[in-house]
């Protein structure tokens, strides 16, 4: 009897469970459907065939377009100059082929081809991208799916005299290499201490987030960059060693940026005339910039302000110097505002049709982390309409959407800060299930709205009215007033769709009473008793 009852049970909250997941989703579906058809009806579409008056800029207006429209480089010594460039080289690539040099001042200092520029500027760290330049996780997942040319290994080889002579293949689940001839037999295991004879003893890199690969001026074959959560490690195949560039003890890296560090080819006057020194700067989840640097070979850890824009900052090292360049653009709301999507939204509204700043500043970084600011160019941004068009104050389809997301649950607001916030974007791309969710919580969360509250109280109240004379238990009836509470919508229609109770008007006080309970709720009087009628005799004749 026991093992029924508990059957009973689980077969009654399985029921419950799976039909408000089936009406969350179709909830979703629809609000999806009904913000998507908001958007295509206010967003005017582009018109390519209507010819638009040409307006004449004013001498004022051409200068701050072209403040805008120039590149700002720094000097070694801190200077900034404006390049703009003039015209295009033929041939596929649309690169310019002259340009104009202006001082902070917006006068002209020099006008030529490029290749005659008489100034050399700092150049920066870069993130890696694209698909030539990094191997992340995502890539590392795909390649390990099942697909009908049947899953893939990330395979490494090492060539003597243009022959194939090894093979180190990544083993996901060890993660580490294992090396083979390519004639048979195992050479051994490269993990995080190197490498190893014995796979009792090596050790692994830890969970793979990103690798960058490149061959060395002196070699045919590629030494890797190697990431990992909280590690960065440089791998030489060919000389079977592993190398630990930086490791983080408190907080995962969030990226890496590269500047001079794969020794591709060699140097050349016409290259660089600033001796640069190769760095890798590695930020971290604490919002800090880890400087490694080579030849000589130096570490420095940089910690910036939380409002400062941390993803653009820019370093470079020379013999002499670090720098820091940081971009920087006054509707970027604070971090504070951003972890609020409706101030941040509201933030921004505030510089809707208004012209807005931007700036760039210049540090130099001593040997303990702390900024010296060097210079700062200020320019503004600005804002022009066209004749006949006013500027919205508010998108109709962002009022639509705030209107319908208050049908969600607000457990997708707890969802979302249980994600992490904004961090979910770094977290969670390897993983496809997660990632996907995140970005439905993202787009239809209330937003800690109380409106949204406020309509969830209105359906528990509801609940209790249709279930007061229906109840057969207090607790039961607790329990769907919480769930419709926490629920919404999706909450009160699972309700209804589960309590078809039948109804009847109690003998004693005249009220509904639900069939499904001996005693009414209200008057506690029993259900009458059918009275008795003869029975009806079959008589055989």
């Amino acid at each position: 009897m026991k093992h029924k009852e508990s059957l009973k049970h689980v077969a009654g909250a399985t029921k419950i469970f799976m039909t408000a997941l089936i009406l969350l989703i179709a909830i979703a579906i629809l609000q999806a459907i009904i913000i998507q058809t908001a958007v295509m009806l206010t967003i005017p579409k582009r018109r390519s065939t209507i010819k638009k008056p040409k307006v004449e800029l004013s001498e004022e207006e051409k200068l701050l377009q072209k403040i805008r429209n120039s590149a700002k480089q720094f000097l070694p010594d801190g200077t900034i100059h404006l390049v703009y460039p003039l015209g295009l080289k033929s041939g596929l690539l649309d690169e310019p082929e002259k340009e104009e040099i202006y001082d902070a001042n917006g006068m002209l200092i020099w006008s030529g081809l490029i290749k005659d520029r008489p100034y050399e500027y700092l150049s920066w760290s870069r993130r890696l991208s694209g698909y030539h330049e990094r191997f992340d996780e995502i890539r590392m997942k795909q390649i390990q799916l099942i697909t009908p040319e049947l899953s893939r290994s990330l395979q490494i080889p090492v060539r003597v005299q243009e022959k194939t002579e090894q093979v180190w293949r990544y083993e996901p689940t060890r993660q580490l290499f294992v090396g083979y001839h390519t004639d048979g037999g195992k050479i051994g295991f490269l993990g995080s201490t190197g490498f190893i004879d014995s796979k009792s003893r090596a050790k692994p890199f830890g969970r793979f987030k990103l690798f960058t690969a490149w061959c060395p001026q002196d070699s045919l074959n590629p030494t890797l960059l190697w990431q990992t959560n909280r590690r960065v490690y440089e791998i030489n195949f060919e000389k079977q060693q592993v190398q630990l560039i930086f490791e983080s003890d408190k907080a995962n890296i969030k990226h890496i940026s590269l500047h001079k560090w794969r020794d591709i080819r060699p140097e050349t006057p016409q290259d660089s005339n600033i001796p640069y020194r190769p760095l890798i700067k590695c930020l971290t989840e604490d919002n800090k910039h880890h400087l490694i640097m080579r030849n000589p070979d130096q570490k420095v850890t940089v910690t910036v302000d939380d409002d400062w824009w941390s993803e653009y900052l820019s370093f470079t090292a020379t013999t002499k110097d670090i720098f820091l360049q940081r971009p920087e653009i006054e509707r970027r709301p604070p971090a504070n505002i951003l972890k609020s999507p409706r101030l941040a939204d509201e933030w921004l509204r505030k510089f809707e049709g208004k012209p807005y700043k931007k700036w760039i500043e210049l540090y130099r970084v001593d040997n303990q982390g702390n900024l010296n600011r060097m210079n700062r160019y200020d320019w503004t941004i600005p804002v022009r309409v066209r004749p006949g068009r006013k500027v919205q104050e508010s998108r109709p389809w962002e009022k639509t959407k705030r209107y319908v997301c208050q049908l969600s649950s607000p457990l997708y607001d707890l969802a979302w800060y249980l994600l992490g916030g904004e961090s979910w974007v770094y977290s969670y791309r390897s993983n496809f299930l997660i990632y996907d969710f995140a970005q439905i919580v993202a787009e239809l969360r209330p937003g800690n709205n109380i409106f949204n509250w406020l309509l969830g109280l209105a359906m528990a109240g509801f609940a209790f009215w249709h279930g007061r004379p229906r109840q057969t238990s207090r607790g039961k009836l607790i329990f769907w007033l919480a769930f419709t509470l926490v629920f919404n919508l999706a909450g009160l229609l699972t309700y209804l769709a589960l309590n078809h109770i039948s109804m009847t008007k109690c003998s004693a006080c005249g009220k509904n009473r639900g069939l499904a309970q001996v005693n009414c709720v209200r008057c506690g009087a029993e259900l009458p008793t059918p009275e008795r009628r003869k029975p009806d005799l079959i008589l055989n004749t």
